[in-house]
């Protein structure tokens, strides 16, 4: 008997526990509803993947009777939930007790990138040849040439330089690729990207013939520049050296005075140094340095002593591949410093923001108190539809315009030194800009500009939409 009372205590037990975690656990969840339901709460920007977040849907009928506006209002609650980044976050390090999780080493997505055309010759759908069987694969070696003969003689000036070529194959975290405390993005050679962007170019010179030069900086991102080859092709990532030198070889092939501007192999000798950033796709300004030696090369000026400019530092800068990455926790613990060179001649400059006000601001500005993630837009103020730096202390009337993407920010501040004036046109966003009604050929001829200059990273090149957009500017 005494055993049978025991018994039914025990039963008597458990369903009370029972009962109150059933409790608990509907009452956490009251509280995650409440909290979910303060609108002052909920974030309107993440600052991790820099983008905005989704906003309350309008109400249409339209919507409400065939059942997308509760669709919408789901996705808004998912994406503005208040403290999401923290949460996220907190997933990320629990994920990342166990290790990078084990998926294969290859594209997630299945894709890959076109097949280069070797000889470089210029192929497309419609070719039955490849270009390698004619005889123009020979001049267009020569002509390319001519548009890097500088870089290259610069080049062999140099002493031999350490080797920083990692050749362990980096493990997929998230959307992107890493290996210790670094995270690296695949690039795809895209052919009717890289086609479009060498007709853009030729259209560009041809449309400023006699008014301008045009001058074409392709910048490798980081997987082409730091990665051996084995471990690209491990992870499917085209060859980026291959690929600008299709994209230049056709260039110069076509308009032998467009000035091409290679800075691959510079970069790749200078891979030890600080040249990209872990966490961020980026390259540092060290890196756009090496750049902006080369153009002066390709100019013909001399190019200002790095150790001329005043250095500032902005610490603790984690950017977009770490969001890319599912925050991984080797990249959170292991944050970049972003390193700026002020103009020895100009720190002011001007932008047009979205609402078309022109704002006053600074070519490097202190973004000491910034978020973690959008520490880059120390460059130029970042991404914005238009801009104009002044140097007062020339009056001879130079003037050059820099068409780019976020890329191009961290090279401007170089120019700065070697112009009067400076315009920035972003190409995704210029033609809200009403003033020169999105053509570049109004904003040269009508500010006597006389060197265009497109800075583009290599992903850049893969878009054809968005050199679609560029080259709408000169029509």
């Amino acid at each position: 008997m005494k055993k049978s009372t025991n018994k039914n205590e025990k039963i008597k037990i458990q369903k009370t526990y029972l009962a109150l975690k059933i409790q608990i656990f509907f009452f956490v969840l009251l509280i995650i509803a409440v909290i979910g339901l303060l609108i002052p709460l909920r974030p309107k920007e993440s600052t991790v993947e820099k983008r905005e977040l989704e906003k309350f849907p309008a109400f249409t009928v339209a919507s409400f009777l065939d059942g997308s506006y509760f669709n919408q209002i789901s996705t808004w609650y998912a994406d503005t939930f208040p403290f999401r980044e923290t949460l996220l976050s907190a997933n990320s390090s629990i994920k990342n007790l166990y290790g990078i999780q084990g998926e294969q080493i290859v594209s997630k997505s299945g894709k890959t990138g076109d097949e280069i055309p070797e000889g470089g010759v210029m192929v497309t759908d419609t070719d039955e040849t490849k270009g390698s069987e004619t005889k123009g694969s020979g001049e267009t070696a020569e002509s390319g040439e001519t548009g890097t003969a500088q870089t290259e003689q610069t080049e062999t000036q140099e002493e031999t330089l350490p080797d920083g070529t990692i050749h362990t194959v980096p493990e997929v975290s998230g959307d992107v690729y890493v290996s210790g405390d670094r995270a690296f993005g695949i690039y795809y050679f895209d052919r009717e990207g890289a086609n479009a962007y060498i007709n853009m170019i030729d259209k560009a010179q041809k449309r400023l013939d006699g008014i301008a030069d045009v001058y074409t900086i392709l910048a490798p991102t980081s997987v082409g520049v730091s990665l051996d080859e084995n471990a690209q092709e491990k992870i499917g990532s085209s060859d980026q050296k291959k690929s600008i030198e299709y994209i230049y070889s056709n260039i110069n092939n076509m308009n032998s005075k467009v000035k091409t501007v290679d800075i691959f192999d510079t970069l790749k000798k200078h891979n030890s140094e600080y040249i990209y950033f872990r966490t961020d796709h980026h390259w540092t300004a060290l890196g756009a340095y090496y750049a902006y030696q080369q153009f002066c090369a390709a100019k013909g000026i001399t190019a200002t002593p790095i150790d001329t400019y005043e250095k500032v530092e902005f610490p603790n800068f984690v950017g977009s591949f770490y969001a890319s990455s599912g925050q991984a926790a080797s990249l959170k613990s292991n944050p970049d410093t972003v390193i700026a060179y002020k103009p020895t001649s100009t720190n002011d400059m001007m932008y047009v923001d979205k609402n078309l006000q022109e704002i006053q601001w600074r070519v490097i500005f202190d973004v000491s108190d910034y978020q973690s993630g959008v520490k880059y837009s120390t460059f130029v103020a970042g991404d914005e539809i238009y801009a104009k730096i002044d140097n007062p202390t020339l009056t001879d009337g130079s003037a050059c315009v820099v068409i780019k993407e976020s890329y191009g920010n961290a090279f401007i501040p170089f120019l700065v030194d070697h112009y009067q004036h400076v315009y920035i046109v972003d190409y995704r966003y210029f033609y809200k800009y009403p003033q020169y009604g999105n053509s570049v050929y109004r904003l040269v001829t009508e500010n006597n500009v006389k060197d265009v200059i497109f800075v583009n990273n290599a992903d850049a090149m893969t878009n054809k939409s968005q050199i679609n957009s560029m080259s709408a500017m000169f029509d």
